[in-house]
């Protein structure tokens, strides 16, 4: 006897165009700018989460920034987001969904002692075509949002059930 995928939850519909690993390049945004390897997979198991981890390498393939969480989809395309990263900021963001698009902005950020003064972010993911681009605008020091990283990736995989 085989077990079935439960069905997902309804509130996953607009989140579901993610799903799966998806790999491209990505730019750093900033004086200098920095291109990376990007790296995201995005899995559910049915429930209205998605839980993400997300790796970037630098062009000698050395490991350069990792982060991981959760999307939570809510009635009506609405998101909720928690993001960790191992420099010890935490992000919670909070916005919308639908088919191919999900923005979000940030109402809480957490710091452990000697990160940068993350004080603001917003994290735009959308489709566009058969790629998957992914937007981080940051503020530092309670300074207006400027963008820094814009990756454009391709799925490699399907999503995990």
């Amino acid at each position: 006897m085989t077990a079935t995928a439960p069905e997902p939850h309804p509130n996953l519909a607009p989140l579901e165009f993610l799903l799966g690993t998806w790999v491209g390049e990505g730019d750093g945004l900033w004086a200098g700018g920095f291109p990376f390897d990007d790296s995201l997979t995005f899995n559910s198991d049915g429930r209205p989460l998605v839980e993400f981890r997300e790796d970037t390498k630098s062009g000698g393939g050395k490991p350069s920034h990792s982060e991981c969480g959760y999307l939570l989809a809510r009635d009506g395309g609405v998101v909720h987001m928690t993001v960790a990263e191992p420099s010890g900021i935490t992000e919670t963001l909070s916005g919308l969904a639908d088919a191919n698009n999900v923005t979000l902005e940030s109402v809480e950020i957490g710091h452990s002692p000697g990160t940068d003064n993350v004080t603001r972010t917003a994290r735009r993911l959308y489709l566009d075509g058969d790629q998957l681009v992914v937007e981080v605008d940051i503020a530092l020091n309670f300074e207006e949002l400027v963008p820094h990283t814009r990756s454009l990736l391709h799925r490699t995989a399907a999503a995990h059930g």
